[in-house]
């Protein structure tokens, strides 16, 4: 009678163990034609600079960074390709509301045509050598996509060096400091965004946050704070993290009681940063390498 007993639930274990694997396998029906068109009623997507077949295009290589973040369990596997998509701007970069900037190429000194405005009276004739990253800038680039995230986003911890979590190499312990050269040769293959909050000492504030919290402890160059890489929906959570919730859990703890950002749930992605500021603090794009 035991026998049979242990029997019966090995069997009923084994049937469990096939049914619950083929659901959280299941594949989700991608209707991309609903959600090219709400991003094109969002403001996202214009459709007449990114057309559906060009849009659907793209999604490949947003489905293999997709498809990446699960098959390494970095992304929660709860989250659809259609919530996920959404969460990542649906592939597309941050909206550039400062038509006053200069876009420089890394490595010369001499300023590029190509300008967000359409008017050239807004270009600035600039030395590379001017320009200067300042504590609290934030850096979003597309050169770079790690498994379950479109593009990579930074803080600048200090005048001369940016805090950021790679993705890539020690998931244990990610997150990690370069100096300002660094960082940007190693996204120097596409483009480079700073967006910059005008309240310099405000910016200040929460880059003194970032470092303490998110490096060293002590303001040292030394790191003894480590931490996690996955992409989950606990936001208010040190640890485990990705490159953007570092970036908005410096600003939101970091700025104190001042309403800097807008309080939020579940996940912040690279090109949705500059959206999620509240519009007395929402920085804007200074520069473009």
């Amino acid at each position: 009678m035991k026998k049979r007993s242990i029997i019966l639930f090995l069997m009923l274990v084994s049937i469990c163990s096939v049914i619950i694997p083929m659901h959280t396998r299941a594949e989700e029906q991608i209707d991309y034609n609903a959600i090219y068109n709400q991003a094109i009623k969002e403001g996202v997507i214009n459709q007449q600079d990114l057309s559906y077949d060009d849009w659907l295009k793209e999604n490949v290589g947003y489905k293999k960074i997709y498809d990446a973040g699960i098959n390494e369990n970095v992304l929660d596997p709860t989250l659809g390709y259609t919530e996920w998509i959404k969460l990542n701007h649906y592939g597309q970069p941050p909206a550039d509301d400062n038509t006053e900037f200069t876009t420089y190429t890394l490595g010369s000194t001499k300023t590029k045509a190509t300008m967000l405005s359409t008017s050239t009276s807004n270009i600035k004739v600039t030395q590379l050598s001017s320009f200067r990253i300042k504590p609290g800038d934030i850096l979003i680039t597309n050169s770079t996509s790690s498994n379950g995230i479109v593009g990579h986003s930074a803080i600048a911890n200090g005048a001369n060096h940016i805090l950021d979590m790679p993705g890539y190499g020690n998931k244990s312990d990610n997150n990690r400091q370069l100096t300002v050269s660094q960082w940007l040769s190693k996204y120097n293959h596409g483009w480079i965004k700073v967006y910059r909050l005008k309240n310099s000492s405000m910016a200040a504030k929460v880059a003194r946050y970032a470092d303490r919290n998110y490096y060293s402890s002590n303001g040292s160059s030394k790191k003894n704070i480590h931490i996690a890489y996955k992409i989950d929906r606990h936001l208010y959570q040190k640890s485990p993290s990705y490159c953007s919730k570092l970036v908005y859990d410096a600003y939101y703890y970091g700025s104190g009681s001042a309403s800097v950002v807008r309080a939020k749930h579940g996940y912040v992605m690279p090109y949705d940063l500059p959206g999620v500021f509240t519009a007395k603090y929402r920085p804007a794009m200074v520069h473009q390498y």
